[in-house]
Parts: C-alpha cells; structure tokens; sequence
C-alpha cells in the first residue's frame, strides 16, 4: 500500500537521523546513481541535484508518521531540519523483501555519507550528476568551481571531491 514511500522510509530507518533536507536529498541522489532502487528523477539546482519528488514525499512522509521532523535554530537565522524515522515507519516496510538483499550495502553507504558534510555531499553528487550526462572527470574539475564558486573554487577541494566520489564505486550495490 505505501510502495511509493519505502525506499525512502528505508533510507531513513537505516540511517536513524539525517541533518538537513539538502542532506537527505543528496544521499538520495549518490545512492541512486550507485544503483540502490531510488526511482525518482533528480534535476540539477542551485544545490546539486535536487528531486521535487523527494522533497514532497518527505513531507508526505512526516504528515504520514513515516518520518519524523524535527525543526532546530540554524546558522544565520535559517531553521535546521532534521529527519529520522516515524512512529509509523514500519508501515511503510510492508511487502518489502526480507531479507533485502540492498540492505547491507546501503547501510554501509548511508552511514558513510551521512558522516559527511552536506556542503561536502553538494559537491560530490554534483560531480556524479555531471558524470551522469557524460562529462568526463577532466569536464567535471573545470565545470564544478564554475558552477560553485563559492564551495569548490580551488583545484585540490575538487579533486578531493572526485576522489571521494570515485571511492564510493565500493558501496555500490550492482558491485
């Protein structure tokens, strides 16, 4: 009954917190294009990739009990969102395989990511999206400072970026 919500909803009890939806976006998204079964689309915005879909089944999750939604003071004035599971997650997990044979892998994966820095994570799913329409890492190293000036303006945080994104064909989950 609530398929559309279960890899999400796995996402988040696998992970038991995220900080922040633009974190919870990008793990979605890295883990996507490391062939977990995330089938929605992704579309690159001013933070990397970003999925409309994903941010409204978060908010369809947490008005569910799917996910739960904490929201805590932030940097500068800005609110910091944080997700875990809901009181209702497991509702969600019905009908999933069990064992899921995923599961290890994306364990790993998450609790790898989640390790990370959101800003961080912008970058690197960047990185992966850019490879994902064909540019090479040479492209991406002179496009990625370009698109975020800001967050990436040297050559060695980009190639820290690409070498963390390469590090990650180790979690994959058709590997």
């Amino acid at each position: 009954m609530f398929t559309p919500y279960r890899s999400l909803t796995r996402l988040l009890v696998t992970a038991g917190v995220v900080r922040g939806r633009k974190k919870f976006q990008k793990i979605v998204f890295i883990a996507q294009q490391l062939g977990y079964p995330f089938g929605e689309s992704f579309d690159l915005h001013v933070w990397g990739p970003y999925s409309e879909v994903v941010a409204m089944k978060l908010k369809e999750m947490t008005d569910w009990g799917f996910a739960r939604e904490e929201v805590l003071p932030g940097p500068a004035g800005n609110h910091l969102y944080v997700y875990g599971p809901g009181p209702n997650a497991q509702a969600a997990l019905v009908g999933a395989p069990d064992p899921d044979p995923t599961l290890p892998g994306l364990t790993r994966l998450v609790a790898h990511l989640n390790e990370q820095d959101a800003t961080f994570l912008e970058g690197v799913a960047t990185a992966l999206y850019l490879r994902s329409k064909g540019f090479t890492d040479a492209e991406v190293s002179e496009r990625l400072p370009r698109l975020k000036s800001d967050k990436f303006p040297d050559a060695d945080r980009v190639e820290t970026v690409l070498g963390f994104a390469n590090q990650l064909n180790f979690f994959r989950s058709d590997g």
